[in-house]
């Protein structure tokens, strides 16, 4: 894997509270499921962080 690519999910596994391995996943399925440029690439990546923070914001209001 890519240095770079570690790197950028540990910064957004901090930033957001999600695990990295979480992130690393989500990057390897867009990439492969996508095959576009990297920035569109990481604006999918950054969608499905923010829905994955809504989901966990409504899953602790119901209890």
């Amino acid at each position: 894997m890519i240095t770079g690519q570690l790197g950028r999910a540990f910064q957004l596994a901090e930033k957001h509270k999600l695990d990295v391995n979480t992130i690393l996943e989500l990057t390897k399925v867009i990439a492969k499921e996508v095959n576009n440029s990297p920035k569109i690439e990481e604006k999918i990546l950054q969608q499905m962080i923010q829905i994955l923070e809504n989901n966990k914001t409504i899953l602790k209001e119901a209890t």
